[in-house]
Order: C-alpha cells, then sequence, then structure tokens
C-alpha cells in the first residue's frame, strides 16, 4: 500500500494517513521482521571492544 501525501498538505492529512496505516491488519503491512534473527549470529569478539577498535581506525 502507497500513501501519497502532497508537499502542501496540512498536518491533519498527514495524521489521517498514519491512522489509514495504523488500522491496518498486521498481515497487509509489508516490512522486513528482525526479530526472527535476533540472537542467532554468533559475533566472536565483545561488540564494545570491535566499536573501539574499528573507531581507532577511523582516524
Amino acid at each position: 500500500m502507497v500513501i501519497r501525501i502532497p508537499k502542501d498538505a496540512p498536518a491533519s492529512a498527514v495524521d489521517d494517513a498514519l491512522k489509514t496505516i495504523a488500522n491496518q491488519p498486521k498481515l497487509a503491512r509489508k516490512g522486513f521482521d528482525a526479530t526472527k534473527y535476533t540472537g542467532k549470529i554468533k559475533f566472536p569478539v565483545d561488540g564494545l571492544t570491535y566499536q573501539k577498535k574499528v573507531r581507532d581506525e577511523w582516524e
């Protein structure tokens, strides 16, 4: 489903579009369900340690 909102639309038009999307059944909404991959990847290094290492390489 595509909802188009023109640039000059009032704020009420945006609110109406958001309500239309929220009132759809969940099966009608398309998207990527990332929760099925939560905790599935085993990373050999602590995440914070890896971030610090990578950020040091940027500088």
